[in-house]
């Protein structure tokens, strides 16, 4: 009697929990929303994405297959894949209070919510406060400010290039990325750094930056599980995990080794309290924690906005500097006429080239409607950035695949452009990254002719995980007489 009992149980568990499964898989069929075939049970769609040779790609493979809105499943969880511009305005601007989250990356859960910075807020007022206290450090005076000092590193920069190359082919991505720590630190922190001539790494913040994109907490196994889980409880089993194999010293990955060492790159100056200080973000950050106001920052969150502001504010703008640098290679005749056309040459190395598109997202926190479309709280966006990049409706009769920067001369769509995001979660810091691109770059030209090396054809080796990212850049460059 007792084994029939324990039978008919697990009969009873085995049949609930297939019509979860079946429930939750027949989410878009119920709203006649197309979605490709799930392969994996447990994963959903993210097994063939990350099996995929470029995840963004795939999105877009899937989008000239189902249409410009359709479904996936990480896990369980409902994705919308759109790239479909009115729908996005509506998820990124309009109904922005509805749509104010990112997917919960593992990193931010091992945070927990009061150590999140602005990249990772949950909560509209957790982020309201901490984008307000940190805008005022990218408003145009200040730019204007901090344009001395970014010169001085381009300096440095030159200098650098013209005692290393001979007429040689070089990897000048190694030669941004220490160009973009360097000007992070220094303008935003304050730290005066001799990392452009540690051209033998051994500055352990370069040395783990380099490592960032092969070392990513969200490709981890644990990772992994996390975001097929992380609406549920069973997410924080995760950090716990984690923080064991920590224990036995099992490694630890590179966001993690910069959330946790950061504080000895800052902590020199937050206890200088009482002395006169430069005007850059870490102070404004440091004013905010002894603020008697409303509204100030916690030590933990200072500490949490300086990781992501250093790990963000160095690699992108290092592969956005690589990326425009190849364009430059292959052609040569823009070079000539960049200080007339540097914005929208900057535009259409963006278009072609995006680097973050995974971070495009929005985590829907209430039941809403967009269109014809019930969205259910929990559920997220995700913009498919290729799709709408290489739309050749969206951008005119030029060929999408070809590199045309004048095309940004007519006007388009509001959200075409969105290679720093959209709507007020915007990257905060896009107008430094701007300025320290454009900087960098017409110096570049006045001092070199920018070549290919002779390799033909001349194609990049694109590593994607996080970000999208070339392995390496090379190019000759031939002093200018």
């Amino acid at each position: 009697m007792i084994i029939l009992l324990v039978f008919i149980l697990l009969l009873t568990i085995f049949f609930l929990v297939c019509c979860y499964i079946h429930n939750r898989l027949s989410y878009f069929v119920r709203r006649s929303i197309p979605s490709p075939p799930v392969s994996s049970l447990i994963y959903g769609h993210l097994s063939q994405l990350w099996s995929a040779d470029s995840y963004s790609k795939q999105l877009r493979k899937w989008s000239l297959q189902y249409g410009s809105i359709y479904g996936l499943f990480e896990g369980f969880r409902p994705v919308y894949v759109v790239s479909d511009l009115e729908f996005i305005q509506e998820v990124f601007i309009s109904q922005f209070t509805r749509f104010c989250a990112r997917r919960m990356l593992f990193i931010h859960r091992m945070l927990g919510d009061r150590q999140l910075n602005v990249f990772g807020a949950r909560s509209i007022e957790q982020w309201t406060r901490q984008r307000r206290i940190l805008n005022p450090t990218y408003s145009i005076s200040k730019m204007k400010q901090l344009l001395p000092t970014l010169e001085s590193c381009t300096d440095i920069f030159i200098e650098k290039l013209t005692s290393t190359i001979s007429n040689e082919i070089i990897n000048i991505q190694e030669f941004y990325l220490r160009l973009s720590m360097d000007i992070i630190c220094r303008t935003a922190f304050g730290i005066k750094t001799d990392v452009q001539n540690d051209l033998n790494d051994t500055n352990i913040y370069l040395k783990k930056m380099k490592e960032m994109s092969d070392n990513d907490l969200e490709y981890t196994f644990l990772g992994k599980i996390h975001r097929i889980i992380s609406t549920t409880q069973l997410a924080n089993i995760c950090t716990y995990l984690f923080r064991f194999k920590q224990w036995i010293n099992w490694g630890t990955p590179t966001d993690v080794w910069f959330s946790e060492h950061i504080h000895q790159l800052v902590q020199p100056r937050f206890k200088q309290i009482n002395q006169e200080h430069t005007l850059d973000l870490l102070q404004l950050m440091i004013d905010a924690v002894h603020s008697e106001k409303e509204g100030k920052l916690t030590p933990s969150e200072m500490f949490s906005n300086a990781f992501v502001f250093l790990t963000a504010g160095a690699e992108t703008t290092s592969i956005s500097l690589a990326y425009c640098t190849y364009r430059l290679a292959r052609h040569s005749t823009i070079q000539e006429e960049i200080y007339n056309e540097i914005n929208n040459f900057i535009r259409e190395v963006f278009r072609m080239h995006p680097i973050a598109i995974q971070v495009l997202n929005r985590e829907c926190m209430e039941n809403t409607r967009i269109g014809q479309y019930n969205i259910e709280k929990g559920s997220l966006i995700q913009v498919d950035l290729h799709s709408i990049n290489f739309n050749q409706d969206l951008w005119g009769f030029q060929s999408v695949d070809e590199f045309h920067p004048e095309r940004h001369l007519d006007k388009r769509h509001p959200l075409a452009n969105m290679g720093f995001g959209a709507g007020p979660r915007q990257c905060i810091g896009m107008r430094f990254a701007l300025m320290e691109i454009k900087s960098c770059l017409t110096r570049l030209i006045k001092e070199y002719n920018i070549k290919p090396t002779g390799e033909e054809p001349y194609k990049l080796n694109i590593h994607e995980k996080f970000l999208i990212m070339p392995e390496k850049v090379c190019v000759r460059l031939v002093k200018r007489s």
